[in-house]
């Protein structure tokens, strides 16, 4: 199951093995709500496996991916989220 929906500010379910396409934009937060999300970013080098609690910000332009490693639950956010915690 692939899913392209790029709005911010919502919860997101997915199956394990499941991909979502993260929105467009440096400074979009995505947060791992329950499970293993693997989050891997256009010109990154680095793949990054984030558990429930972790946050990762997107730092590039470009095609961003979450990859769900078990099921799981993210909130994709908006950067002003990171700068009002």
């Amino acid at each position: 199951m692939t899913t392209s929906r790029t709005t911010t500010s919502e919860m997101w379910e997915l199956p394990e093995n499941a991909a979502l396409r993260l929105p467009a934009g440096i400074g979009i937060v995505v947060r791992v709500e329950r499970g293993t999300v693997l989050v891997t970013q256009e010109s990154d080098l680095d793949d990054h496996v984030l558990e429930p609690g972790d946050e990762f910000m997107l730092s590039r332009p470009g095609l961003a991916v979450a990859w769900a490693l078990s099921e799981a639950a993210l909130s994709i956010l908006p950067a002003v989220h990171r700068m009002a915690a």
